[in-house]
């Protein structure tokens, strides 16, 4: 695409570097924004927005996650996926060729935007480019854009070599066995239970509207989008050659550094807890050690809500079991949801 035109550059609006990377390797559609962090932050570089697809699934590893608490072993082996690990925020996710992912890396001038805030700030302008395109769209807060109640694009942020980041990408179509599987479980029995919740609550372009748009268009209407919400005009460029030195003196290094994909387990500070699973916004997924037994409650909640309750008997033919309201189990359970982290 043209971009906008440079002679416009001089307005009121910045002007932010695009790169339109295409169709790259997984590890460059993710992690090339992190090459970019260093000369930004420190203004040898413009802000720059980039757009681009992964030509191949993989995984996306949360900065604050554990690869041994987060992914399932079988469902690595099985697939033989690559797994990397975000220097952004959010949760572990499935990512492939059917989504288009929009990344900022921009520098503070003046006071301007950085921190919580950027979310909705940024966030703005994919909503509206989704709008314009005929997918009615909206930002639940923080960083989920949904339609209905359903997530059609996920977004996390983070600072890194002095820049801040925002990643975020459409989910054109969905792989919703992919993004269910993709995460260990305390009992093989609740793995039909995460499905249906990822089904529930995580939707696709295509299933709300019936079709995909080209990458071309959705591309030009999210450049459109950020100029029409007042928050930058583009000038279409290249990466420079110091910069992609850095992508692979630097960056791909340490991604390929086992190190940095297997940080030391976080350490639960609710007792019982052993999963916690956020399936899309504040909807998750947790389960608990049942006290004095052998077995498991596993409870789905959206924020401090217990929306559903089950009791899980590894071994047992009927594993997962039901708890409705009045089980004797069910008051120990919502205790024990009422004392763990919200997903909000």
């Amino acid at each position: 695409m043209s971009g906008a035109d440079p002679s416009m550059a001089g307005g009121e609006l910045p002007v932010w570097r695009l790169l339109e990377l295409g169709i790259a390797e997984p590890a460059r559609a993710q992690t090339f924004v992190e090459a970019l962090a260093e000369a930004v932050g420190r203004g040898l570089a413009p802000n720059t927005l980039i757009i681009v697809r992964p030509s191949a699934p993989y995984v996306s590893l949360g900065f604050h996650q554990s690869f041994r608490e987060e992914i399932d072993p079988g469902f690595l082996e099985r697939r033989r996926l690559p797994v990397l690990r975000r220097v952004e925020g959010g949760g572990t996710t499935y990512l492939d060729r059917d989504q288009l992912f929009y990344q900022l890396v921009y520098r503070d001038d003046g006071g301007g935007p950085g921190g919580p805030g950027d979310l909705a700030h940024y966030l703005a302008a994919p909503v509206r480019a989704a709008r314009q395109l005929g997918l009615p769209a909206s930002l639940r807060p923080p960083s989920d854009i949904v339609v209905g109640d359903r997530k059609v694009s996920g977004n996390a942020g983070g600072d890194w070599e002095g820049a801040h980041i925002l990643v975020g990408g459409f989910l054109l179509r969905t792989d919703h066995r992919a993004m269910a599987d993709l995460y260990r479980l305390p009992d093989p029995a609740l793995r039909p239970l995460l499905r249906r919740e990822v089904e529930r609550a995580v939707s696709s372009w295509e299933a709300e509207a019936g079709t995909v748009p080209r990458a071309e268009e959705l591309t030009t209407q999210l450049v459109t989008a950020f100029e029409a919400e007042g928050l930058f005009r583009v000038r279409p460029g290249a990466p420079t050659t110091a910069e992609e030195a850095r992508f692979r003196s630097e960056t791909l290094v340490r991604h390929g550094d086992p190190s940095w994909r297997e940080l030391p387990p976080s350490s639960s500070s609710t007792p019982g807890l052993v999963r916690r699973i956020r399936i899309a916004g504040p909807r998750g997924l947790l389960v608990f050690s049942a006290p004095g037994a052998d077995r498991y409650l596993a409870a789905v909640v959206a924020g401090p809500e217990l929306i559903e309750a089950y009791s899980v008997t590894p071994g047992h033919p009927s594993a997962l079991e039901s708890l409705p309201p009045g089980a004797p189990e069910r008051p120990e359970l919502e205790r024990l949801v009422a004392s763990a982290p919200r997903f909000d």
